[in-house]
């Protein structure tokens, strides 16, 4: 899953929940309140009406009007909090929860609400303190572990987000399920992730997140014809989906399909220039190409966008020996080296800007290191960071 195609899910879902806030009964909360003058009563009980049949600026002006005359209800600021959300007025909801808890905290579905409401926003980790709050309250709610769940795949934290959604894939819901299956991606448990997928394809077929899951899911199994087949499909049904142009591009690339990988690299270049992933894999696909000098632009801003990325530094130093560019080159593969000592392919052009320099005992020490590593576990690939390229995005 990438997260932006994600997001865009996941908000949608917080939307939904968003419907299911909760409305605050007077009566039922403060029974000492009925003791209060009666036009007090009868206008909390027309705020609630009012907000009930969707009339939202009447309401609000209701439960303001009856808050000037009772500050201390808690179920007064609550359901104003509510009114506020659907209203998109999301720090003026977040204000009116937090007095709401103060006056009253055992009013434990208002921390729920107040989750939402951080949700929205876009504020994740906030939205967990709540969240947490209320699920130590009510453990089973499938909402809280839910909205949890999603705010922790949006942190990157993705072994705590299973916790949160795996206990919910019984439910079949596709929105679990997608975000599940996209956390077992980004975990590398591709098993687990290509099984959720299934589930997810009988109650949701045929629609482009399933397949670029799927096609992401087929990547980190190295299954590279099973990812563009879905990958193609994301595509012709929607050519602007969000990274879509970027792994198509980069898989491609890894196929040898050098052609279509450049102009798909190059239409998300153009969307979005300082994206690291993609100055990275265009930059490393030109250089294979010997076409060194548009390569070095591009490498040269990829390392500018993460200066410790090893991979970046390696192809930089190997577009710029091929250049004639031996002491930078040198230089960079160095620093490379420094980052992922076990790079194979680092000590094979180390040795050679060795050789050149006339360094020969240098350069046997470094070709010697080189046959000491296995390819397996040092050979560059240009697709090693297609997965992970947003987490580095600047």
């Amino acid at each position: 899953m990438s997260i932006i195609a994600f997001s865009r899910v996941s908000r949608e879902k917080g939307i939904q929940g968003v419907e299911c806030l909760a409305i605050f009964c007077l009566a039922a909360r403060l029974p000492a309140l009925w003791g209060a003058p009666t036009d007090h009563r009868t206008l909390f009980v027309q705020a609630q009406q009012l907000q009930e049949k969707g009339d939202l600026p009447g309401a609000e002006k209701a439960y303001l009007e009856f808050l000037r005359l009772e500050p201390r209800s808690a179920e007064g600021h609550a359901n104003l909090g509510a009114v506020l959300v659907h209203e998109g007025k999301l720090e003026a909801a977040v204000q009116e929860y937090q007095t709401a808890l103060t006056i009253d905290p055992s009013l434990h579905g208002v921390d729920l609400n107040l989750g939402i409401a951080y949700f929205r926003k876009g504020d994740y980790s906030q939205a967990l303190i709540p969240l947490q709050r209320y699920l130590s309250v009510d453990p089973g709610s499938p909402q809280a572990q839910e909205l949890a769940g999603i705010c922790y795949v949006q942190l990157d934290r993705y072994e705590e987000a299973v916790r949160y959604l795996s206990p919910l894939q019984a439910q079949g819901d596709p929105g679990v399920l997608y975000a599940l299956a996209a956390c077992y991606v980004r975990l590398g448990k591709m098993q687990e992730a290509e099984k959720t997928i299934r589930d997810l394809l009988v109650r949701e077929p045929d629609t482009p997140r399933v397949h670029f899951l799927l096609g992401e899911t087929y990547i980190g199994l190295n299954q590279f014809p099973q990812a563009l087949e879905e990958l193609h499909q994301v595509y012709t049904a929607d050519p602007h989906w969000p990274q879509i142009n970027f792994l198509l591009g980069a898989v491609e690339a890894r196929v040898g399909q050098f052609a279509g990988a450049e102009s798909h690299l190059r239409a998300e270049l153009q969307a979005d220039p300082h994206n690291f992933g993609v100055c990275f894999v265009l930059g490393a696909l030109l250089s294979k190409q010997s076409r060194y000098e548009e390569a070095l632009k591009l490498l040269s801003e990829a390392h500018r966008l993460n200066p410790q990325d090893a991979g970046t530094l390696y192809e930089l130093a190997r577009a710029e020996a091929k250049s004639g560019h031996a002491d930078l080159a040198q230089r960079h593969v160095r620093q490379s080296l420094e980052l992922d000592p076990k790079n194979r392919q680092a000590h094979y052009l180390l040795a050679q800007l060795a050789k050149q320099a006339g360094d020969t005992a240098a350069a046997n020490r470094e070709f010697t290191v080189a046959e000491t590593l296995s390819k397996s576990e040092s050979e560059h690939d240009i697709l090693r960071l297609a997965q992970l390229s947003q987490a580095k995005r600047k």
